[in-house]
């Protein structure tokens, strides 16, 4: 099974982004076909998916009609992806340092802003892509440093909003994808990330699709993380869960009331699930049921040598 079909089981349609001649382009799995969403809207921007999703493409509660489908030829499924995104077309990302489930009720908004930390949309790369491993003590970095992974749950914010409520912030999402994070921190812990200061050094891998908030369910979510060390496969870690419905609502309407969102703003929703500490020549596989997987190697010390 290719990284492409992995875990699509759970939902009815995913969105995929691909390199074309003319820059990248979209193509919609819908059950068993293949559609081409870059033919049929003319006036729509080649691979610009929030464009998409601000016509209004996707909002149909009981998945895309068939009437709507009709617009779009058939064509090959994809052999390979880019981000669904375009970095360039996202605004703030956000991750939630742990499950909105953990926060008391009332809190002082400084108290509030240190559960949250920055990543950089430069940072962002396709599954399938390498990420560099951090910098061992003695290397010239300060202190040292090393590669720490985390999985999550991306949400994709589809309006602009601003204090939302729980009953109406579920609807301010327009979507979800994987999110594989690789982040470099000191030897002597965590980095102190600001609100919306300097992104921790590393790496987002998000993707590989985008499925619409219309298609998933969110009540039942199974995510699953393997490691790769030395040419031999870790255990899997795995969970399931019932709770993101809860925790997403709870999540956007909390930073709806410290910040703006804008469409295209990326919140990562923790899973409880990463491969810890990671190490040069690794591989880490990053998979949530219904959205698919992401696989991302960790250089190894060789191939840098070979760059150089």
């Amino acid at each position: 099974m290719s990284p492409n079909e992995h875990g699509r089981e759970g939902s009815t349609a995913r969105v995929l982004r691909i390199p074309t001649p003319a820059g990248s382009g979209l193509v919609l799995e819908h059950r068993s076909r293949t559609l081409d969403l870059s033919q049929g809207l003319p006036h729509a921007k080649r691979g610009d998916l929030l464009e998409l999703i601000a016509r209004g493409l996707f909002d149909d509660p009981e998945g895309l009609t068939a009437a709507t489908l009709a617009q779009f030829p058939r064509c090959s499924a994809p052999l390979s992806l880019l981000t669904p995104f375009e970095p360039r077309h996202v605004g703030k990302v956000l991750a939630l340092s742990s499950s909105p489930r953990q926060w008391r009720e009332a809190s002082p908004e400084q108290e509030s802003r240190a559960r949250f930390s920055n990543r950089s949309p430069a940072t962002l790369i396709a599954g399938g892509q390498s990420v560099e491993p951090a910098h061992p003590a003695g290397s010239g970095e300060p202190g040292g440093s090393f590669l720490m992974h985390e999985a999550y749950l991306a949400l994709v914010v589809s309006t602009r909003a601003r204090g939302l409520d729980l009953d109406s912030s579920l609807g301010a999402i327009a979507g979800f994808m994987v999110a594989s994070d690789f982040t470099r921190r000191t030897l002597d812990g965590r980095p102190s990330t600001p609100w919306f200061g300097p992104s921790p050094c590393g790496a987002l891998a998000i993707g590989p699709a985008f499925v619409p908030r219309s298609c998933f369910d969110l009540g039942d979510v199974t995510i699953r993380v393997r490691r790769t060390r030395g040419g031999s496969q870790e255990p899997e870690q795995r969970h399931s869960t019932g709770e993101f419905l809860h925790d997403a609502a709870l999540a956007v309407a909390a930073i709806s009331r410290l910040a703006i969102l804008h469409p295209g703003d990326l919140l990562l929703l923790p899973t409880g699930l990463g491969a810890g500490r990671l190490e040069a020549g690794d591989e880490v596989r990053c998979t949530i049921d219904g959205i698919g997987e992401l696989t991302t190697g960790i250089c190894s010390r060789e191939r840098l040598y070979k760059q150089a």
